[in-house]
């Protein structure tokens, strides 16, 4: 570890005044957004704008759970932000969103929960751009808000995959896009994860693994556990927008602890391990993260454009990028 200690965000959100909270996966990834909202508002910051990016995992109707047997939600869609309506642009690639904001009949999950969030303004951000894009969408609006501080906010383990895992990652395309865009960022950057392997990506004992590399590289920067108060936002936040994985987290600090099937990957869903650590937030640097383990993470960040993260993802990564799969699968014929 560096003799010099990095700084907490605690450390770092006592000197800021303006804050982006910026789930990096897509999906409901805003939900774990809240509990850091909280607490940066506790702290006295003036302004605080929750955000995603543009990534759902949608069914035809829009909504991120399937109502039919035997049907699963398998891809995302990735979108053109400026598609969406209404919305209000604010920098090249991002949009401040409301509850009405749709792309045809699909509402983001961002839009779902604008009004329950506790953010100043919700926000979508492209990835048409590639991490390249993402990147200077970011600066852009890092300038235009005057904004000192940024926390990407992720569930799981899916931003941890090394590419040498016995179970290859499912979702990582995306995430290692979001971070490669957050460690050109000229203002101080965290990486906050919750529900420690909720997602199924990764088993236990190799997401410790992966961890442990970057808290050895000296990227650990502390934890926020979320507060009873934080429940009760998140569990209103995912009976608005039922998303499979992310009540993880809160469920978590309810003390709905060990095995469990979470609806992902197919028709018999995935088994994960919960246990106490899911209901933490920790943090980490990017840029620890990304030199220690994650190197698609750099792979990625040369791209300027989708097609070109996703032919990096595939040739020099030798994965499936998850945004080529059909959006659903139905598994068994309707009767």
């Amino acid at each position: 570890m560096d003799q010099k200690p990095k700084a907490s965000l605690i450390e770092i959100a006592l000197k800021s005044k303006r804050a982006l909270i910026f789930g990096i996966g897509g999906g409901g990834d805003i939900i774990q957004a809240i509990p850091i909202a909280n607490l940066l508002k506790a702290l006295g910051l003036e302004k605080v704008i929750v955000g995603g990016v543009a990534c759902q995992w949608w069914t035809p109707d829009g909504n991120p759970l399937s109502e039919t047997w035997g049907t699963a939600v398998m891809g995302p869609t990735l979108y053109d932000v400026h598609e969406l309506s209404p919305a209000k642009t604010l920098v090249p690639g991002i949009v401040e969103v409301c509850k009405e904001s749709a792309l045809g009949n699909r509402i983001p999950c961002e839009a779902h929960l604008s009004d329950t969030l506790p953010a100043d303004s919700v926000v979508i951000a492209s990835l048409m751009g590639g991490t390249q894009g993402l990147a200077n969408s970011l600066k852009a609006l890092v300038e235009a808000e005057q904004l000192d501080l940024i926390v990407g906010v992720d569930i799981g383990s899916d931003t941890f995959f090394d590419g040498e895992n016995a179970m290859p990652a499912k979702t990582s395309l995306v995430d290692f896009m979001s971070m490669g865009a957050l460690i050109e960022q000229e203002v101080p950057v965290l990486y906050g994860v919750s529900g420690y392997g909720g997602d199924g990506e990764m088993p236990l004992d190799e997401l410790d693994v992966r961890v442990s590399r970057v808290m050895k590289a000296g990227g650990y920067l502390g934890a926020h556990g979320i507060t009873q108060s934080d429940v009760l936002a998140m569990k209103e936040a995912c009976s608005i927008y039922e998303d499979p994985v992310e009540p993880i987290s809160w469920r978590a600090a309810c003390g709905e602890l060990g095995w469990t099937n979470v609806w992902t990957h197919g028709p018999w869903g995935t088994a994960v391990k919960v246990t106490p650590l899911a209901s933490v937030m920790m943090f980490f640097d990017p840029q620890t993260v990304a030199t220690s383990n994650s190197k698609g993470i750099l792979a990625l960040q040369r791209s300027t454009s989708l097609e070109e993260a996703e032919t990096i993802y595939k040739e020099e990564l030798k994965q499936y990028p998850e945004s080529q799969l059909y959006p659903t699968i139905q598994f068994f014929p309707e009767t």
